[in-house]
């Protein structure tokens, strides 16, 4: 794997399960659990082409955590979010991971890998996060743009000075 710093994004997307929703949104962060990194995507198509090459190509091998080879399971979208994400902090924890291939690989596969690890992004650590929508997947896959409105005025602040010193 080759890490390689990435120019810090305005905002980014990342797609979750339904369930993590309500811990994601009062956390305020996005959690990288067990990886180094969380990871995103800079922009809808590009958060589109990552799930075409990955999340919805049910039994297609990858490799997790640890390099266990692993498979993708069935992809039910009414389980998903997307999550649109203004970074709180942006400081340079930012990287893109491109994808390595054999010396003397044929063009077209070296082509590709630099093309998926265009896709996506990771963040050092947790990111945390102050505004955040709710994209509906099931629609989006479609070729819709939905934002859940129950989640429509979503923001996590970052409390002013004068907020500081009150909680003091």
């Amino acid at each position: 794997m080759a890490y390689v710093k990435a120019q810090i994004p305005s905002e980014v997307y990342h797609l979750t399960k339904g369930k993590n929703l309500d811990s994601i949104l009062s956390d305020g962060k996005i959690r990288r659990f067990n990886d180094t990194e969380c990871w995103f995507c800079e922009s809808l198509a590009k958060m589109r082409a990552y799930m075409e090459q990955t999340v919805l190509c049910e039994g297609k091998p990858y490799y997790a955590i640890g390099g266990q080879l692993c498979r993708y399971p069935k992809f039910i979208p009414e389980d998903y979010v997307i999550l649109k994400l203004t970074p709180c902090r942006r400081e340079g924890n930012w990287y893109r991971w491109n994808q390595e291939v054999p010396p003397g690989s044929p063009k077209e596969l070296v082509q590709a890998a630099k093309e998926f690890s265009a896709l996506k992004i990771g963040f050092r650590g947790d990111l945390a996060f102050k505004d955040a929508e709710v994209i509906d997947v099931p629609r989006f896959l479609c070729g819709e743009i939905v934002y859940r409105p129950e989640y429509a005025a979503f923001k996590n602040e970052e409390p002013s000075a004068s907020e500081m010193k009150m909680k003091l």
